[in-house]
């Protein structure tokens, strides 16, 4: 309610009526915000962390590989193994 007779009494213009162009280009930072949305520092993997994740993707993939030709094995040829 009481927001409602400000709104009404207030004679003065909102602050934005009587900003002149290019005010803000004045106080405008540069670069890029650091925060979740842009990731200032991304985090970097050392040789042997790379070199381990590089190993583990590498077996996983060979063992659903090798997992799915046996399944293929056994649902074509399986009643004559």
């Amino acid at each position: 309610m009481l927001t409602a007779m400000h709104v009404i009494n207030d004679t003065d213009d909102p602050y934005f009526t009587y900003l002149q162009a290019g005010a803000y280009a004045q106080h405008k930072p540069s670069g890029v915000p650091c925060d979740a949305a842009f990731n200032c520092f991304p985090p970097h993997l050392s040789e042997s962390g790379t070199i381990a994740l590089a190993v583990i993707i590498t077996l996983s993939g060979l063992a659903i590989s090798v997992l799915a030709c046996w399944y293929c094995i056994l649902l074509f040829w399986g009643d004559k193994l």
